[in-house]
């Protein structure tokens, strides 16, 4: 056994995005024994990376509303939105933006002195708050600072533990009996030191999402689907693992990342065109370029395919002036120059790219998963509040109004801490228990796998070789290698994936098939859950834990 330390913490939180930064501040100053731990650096999560904004409604108006917006949403989620709690995050907006506020997060400001709001697909009214185009890297930014002002305060002996390049193992937790609950108890960390046991009465995952598991994703290197991975080996439950949204408008060239180029693009006046100079979006749909993702991503999907192309080109110059653009998307133009492409002069070639995961870990708006003590926020949480279909910008609203939820019930809660014998007993258990474990012969080629048959759309006979593969790459490994560790959350939660399209024979939503190209309603309004081995169905209308759902198989992963 490596060099093994213990801890014990009132919170453990895996991961450093919105959620787990802002859960992290909040806890801190209701005076909270908290750890973060994330797996980079304290900055490197998929909120950094969010250009377009946040979606709120701040106050009711005679131009747009809380309501109107929930209205938005439930159309762009194909019938799965869980409408009570799309309202609750939706209206937990304004105290969220106050908040950020309070902890240094500033959003961009008209002259007149009121919030910049832009448009973006699927909306139907200007209100997503931004920063210019690095919303996401102020919004990190700013609370990381907050966070690490707090753990250098060497006077308050409740300060934060910050833990970079410390990886989540696994979840530490029990079951008295076979009808009692699962109880999560705390997480093993493979650290620098080596393997440190946390013990901890709230167990936190806020690793973001997947899409490292495809070859071309907007995401960076550390989304590798661990939160999803940690909790399906620990028995929670999970849904909607089908639903993947990509990215309409991702750069497409040959050897270049896939940097995303953000939907408030469109909302300020690019347009699509292909390789004639056809403005081809509204061809597919009546609001064009301003139509939801999935739609937008179909339609450039399919123009591709009829015109044999590598890309369609999207064009910022209707925009406005070469200061405009600039003054409006300064990282976006000077990223794509640095690309080989200057927006001002010339159309931006642009492809679907793996981009947010709709699905995930069951949670309800707190995040409360199936487990006991066991809590996932953000995009690794499926809430019901995106459905089928992410609206635009939700995705820091959800993350955040999550993180105030939960630090708001911790706080209300009398602590019961798991003791550390308790710990050490799990500890131990799993040491001595560990088995072999499956990773991909070779991560490339997973994710090549991936993007063919599981990527924007698919079909049955693709999904039966996809999983056909998938085993046959599979090998087996032990020991506590990160890279390894880390490369079976992937083909883990690459095999979900791949069950679950294969499940769900419809087209809704982030879901395509081109051999079910319709929504069917009559058999497939319904969520697909995965817990413990057990694939079921579950009703749109259902809370998210229930004990009445129907089996559709026993097959495992």
């Amino acid at each position: 056994m490596p060099e093994l330390h213990t801890i014990k913490v009132d919170a453990v939180i895996i991961g450093s995005g919105l959620a787990g930064l802002l859960l992290a501040n909040e806890l801190v100053e209701a005076g909270r024994r908290v750890l973060i731990a994330t797996k980079g650096k304290l900055l490197d999560s998929n909120t950094r990376y969010a250009q377009g904004g946040l979606a709120a409604v701040l106050k009711d108006s005679v131009t747009d509303s809380r309501q109107a917006h929930l209205k938005d949403t439930i159309q762009s989620g194909a019938g799965l939105v869980d409408e009570a709690v799309a309202e609750q995050i939706i209206n937990g907006g304004a105290e969220l933006v106050q908040k950020l506020s309070a902890l240094g997060v500033h959003f961009d400001k008209t002259d007149a002195g009121t919030p910049s709001l832009h448009l973006e697909g699927g909306h139907t009214s200007p209100r997503v708050l931004h920063s210019k185009d690095t919303t996401g890297k102020t919004i990190a930014e700013g609370l990381a600072n907050a966070l690490i002002a707090k753990a250098a305060n060497e006077e308050d002996l409740n300060r934060p533990i910050i833990l970079e390049n410390s990886f989540a193992l696994d979840i530490l937790h029990f079951q008295a009996t076979p009808l009692a609950p699962r109880v999560a108890t705390g997480v093993l960390l493979l650290t620098d030191e080596g393997v440190l046991s946390v013990a901890a009465t709230y167990v936190v995952l806020a690793t973001g999402g997947a899409g490292q598991v495809f070859t071309r994703t907007t995401n960076p290197s550390v989304a590798t689907g661990d939160g999803i991975a940690l909790a399906a080996r620990a028995g929670a439950k999970l849904t909607d693992l089908e639903f993947i949204q990509f990215h309409p408008t991702a750069f497409c060239k040959e050897g270049q990342p896939a940097f995303l180029v953000s939907e408030a693009v469109r909302g300020q006046g690019a347009i699509l065109i292909d390789d004639r100079g056809h403005r081809f979006a509204f061809d597919f749909h009546k609001d064009g370029e301003l139509a939801t993702r999935d739609t937008v991503a179909k339609a450039i999907h399919q123009t591709m395919a009829e015109r044999n192309l590598d890309s369609v080109y999207l064009d910022m110059r209707p925009i406005g002036s070469e200061a405009e653009i600039e003054a409006k998307f300064p990282n976006i133009v000077a990223t794509l120059r640095k690309l080989g492409v200057d927006p001002i002069k010339e159309a931006v070639p642009v492809c679907p790219a793996a981009h947010y995961y709709m699905g995930g870990i069951t949670a309800d708006a707190k995040g409360q998963t199936s487990l006991v003590g066991l809590f996932a926020l953000g995009e690794c949480a499926a809430t019901g509040l995106h459905g089928a279909n992410r609206l635009a910008s939700n995705s820091l609203l959800e993350a955040g109004v999550m993180a105030l939820n939960l630090a708001k019930y911790i706080s209300s809660q009398s602590f019961k801490a798991i003791p550390y014998k308790k710990n050490a007993k799990l500890t131990e258990a799993w040491f001595s228990h560990c088995r072999p474990f499956a990773v991909p012969a070779d991560r490339t080629e997973l994710q090549s796998l991936m993007y063919r048959r599981a990527g924007l759309v698919r079909d049955a006979e693709g999904l039966e070789k996809l999983e056909k593969q998938l085993d046959a790459i599979s090998i087996y490994k032990t020991g506590i290698d990160r890279y390894e560790r880390e490369s079976a959350n992937m083909l883990l939660v690459a095999k979900l994936i791949a069950k679950a399209c294969a499940l769900r024979k419809e087209s809704r939503g982030g879901h395509v098939r081109s051999d079910f190209a319709n929504p069917n309603n009559a058999a497939f309004l319904h969520h697909i859950t995965f817990e413990k081995g057990a694939w079921r169905t579950q009703s749109a209308a259902r809370a998210p834990f229930t004990s009445s759902e129907r089996a559709v198989s026993l097959a495992r992963p």
